[in-house]
């Protein structure tokens, strides 16, 4: 980027007069999944820690006793230490505001999401874009699947990333200014985007870069490097006091969710990429979608062609570097790891690269058909059905994740074990009932005798098959699967020794209604 040339050309001074526009646009797509989804992918386990700091100051997850490593949450009943505890710590204060459950654990990445388009908006100005360039790639990213899914989910990705733009950011306007304060800062912010997750090595990586690139004489390159890596560390630091509280916890789940599962290290993976690339282009696809990945492949060409229109040569190779490495090292960094909410990292510094291309346009009546060919790549996949149903059916407990759960749940007793899915597993802990996640059997309890009252399962537990696992029968099943936005859930008792002998099954009753009057 500019910011590799120790005296970078000034950025143009941003206009924000139409980044609402784009904002409002993320809001109405987004807002009803936030508040209407039951429990998705992952947030079982990032959704109730932020709860659990607010009340107790402890990050943890106490429906998941489990004493098996090998499920990556050994003893996470006492402290979660699978990942940095940034999350919830930024997540507790949201339950003085809102009531605890899903909605409002994802509140701070809706609003990270909305910081996201922010920063494409105004980094593509910065960058030289104009207003109507800057303002149509912050809607490209207002529709895109890789906000979609990390801003509206509960996980740590979007917000590491967003302190990767921002240090970034903050080097840039360092090595502009020759001011210090941005320079601590970028390096607190680096250490506080690792505190999300270890994802922030990525920009880490890409900081160091920009300092040795910059021209500058050996000894200020050091004490950059010194000044940004204290400040860095500073930031890690505030995880020590909770390491050394629970240091078990931190070396069973830490090394076995982060290190042990991200392949051949580091220098290995830079050496020999091309295992990870490949893992990650399936990532991408999956994320992304063929239309959208598609889109962003020749986003990141065009980009990285007009990158050397118009600027300095040495501010186009710096461009061309963060585009480049921003794919890269997320791939790179992030090994053969399962999670693709990475993804979003790269999106931004690609936007902000195809804002420059699309000035190219020399004709507005270009620019706006080619605007509108955009925006229309972005719909399929974009969720839009999803936003009508959750729209016209507002407050709908058909629709309705925490409304519908609450109707079921008051048709079931207070007493006994409940198990639960990641669907409604928060909602029934927050009912006061003894709650334990339903996971696999064997791999999370081992030989542990469950005596559990009901088991409620959605379309986690439906396609694992779980009930089979619990030696469980279906006793009821409430609401309905007409669409995949319609809530529903099938309640499993134990199997009776009736059952078991082949006699009569229980009555099974099936409400296709989930108003539960």
């Amino acid at each position: 980027m500019t910011g590799m040339d120790p005296q970078p050309s000034s950025p143009r001074r941003v206009s924000w007069r139409w980044v609402w526009l784009p904002i409002i646009v993320f809001g109405l797509l987004r807002l009803p999944t936030v508040v209407h989804s039951p429990g998705m992918q992952d947030e079982q386990w990032f959704a109730v820690p932020g709860w659990t700091v607010w009340n107790e100051g402890v990050p943890r997850i106490p429906y998941v006793p489990t004493r098996n490593r090998d499920t990556l949450f050994q003893d996470a009943d006492q402290c979660l230490m699978a990942l940095p505890p940034a999350l919830f710590y930024v997540q507790a204060p949201f339950h003085a505001i809102f009531p605890p459950g899903y909605a409002t654990s994802r509140a701070p990445l809706f609003l990270a999401a909305l910081l996201t388009i922010a920063i494409t908006f105004g980094l593509a100005q910065s960058l030289g874009a104009s207003t109507a360039s800057a303002t149509l790639v912050a809607t490209l990213m207002a529709m895109c699947r890789p906000l979609m899914f990390t801003g509206t989910t509960v996980r740590p990705d979007l917000l590491s990333a967003v302190c990767g733009w921002i240090c970034l950011l903050l080097l840039w306007r360092h090595l502009r200014s020759g001011q210090l304060s941005p320079l601590v800062a970028g390096g607190f912010v680096c250490g506080l985007g690792g505190l999300f997750h270890p994802f922030a090595l990525v920009f880490a990586i890409q900081a160091g870069a920009v300092i040795l690139m910059a021209r500058s004489t050996i000894a200020l390159k050091l004490k950059r490097w010194s000044i940004f890596g204290v400040a860095c560390l500073a930031a890690v630091a505030m995880w020590l006091p909770l390491i050394v509280k629970y240091p078990n916890e931190f070396r069973s789940q830490f090394f076995a969710n982060v290190l042990d599962r991200a392949g051949p290290g580091l220098p290995a993976r830079l050496i020999w990429p091309w295992p990870a690339l490949r893992h990650h282009a399936q990532l991408v696809y999956e994320f992304a979608g063929g239309w959208q990945m598609a889109f962003f492949a020749i986003a990141l060409v065009a980009a990285s062609v007009m990158a050397f229109g118009g600027r300095p040569r040495r501010e186009s190779w710096g461009l061309l570097a963060m585009l480049g490495s921003s794919v890269f090292l997320t791939a790179v960094v992030a090994g053969i790891h399962p999670t693709k909410g990475y993804w979003i990292y790269p999106c931004v510094w690609i936007l902000a690269g195809l804002a420059i291309a699309i000035d190219r346009f020399r004709s507005k009546p270009a620019m706006v058909i080619a605007a509108g060919l955009m925006i229309a790549w972005m719909l399929p996949g974009g969720g839009l059905r999803t936003t009508g149903l959750y729209w016209t059916h507002w407050g709908d407990a058909k629709f309705h994740g925490p409304k519908f759960i609450h109707g079921v749940l008051d048709e079931l007793p207070t007493e006994g074990l409940f198990l639960a899915d990641l669907s409604y597993v928060y909602d029934v802990y927050l009912s006061g009932r003894d709650t334990m996640l339903c996971q696999e059997r064997e791999l999370y309890w081992g030989d542990r005798d469950l005596k559990y009252e009901a088991i409620l399962l959605a379309w986690e537990g439906e396609d694992a098959g779980w009930a089979d696992q619990y030696d469980a029968v279906l006793s009821k099943t409430y609401g309905s699967r007409e669409l995949p936005q319609t809530c529903f859930v099938d309640v499993f008792v134990p199997r009776s020794p009736t059952d078991r002998s082949g006699g009569d099954q229980p009555e099974t009753s099936v409400a296709e209604d989930s108003d539960h009057e």
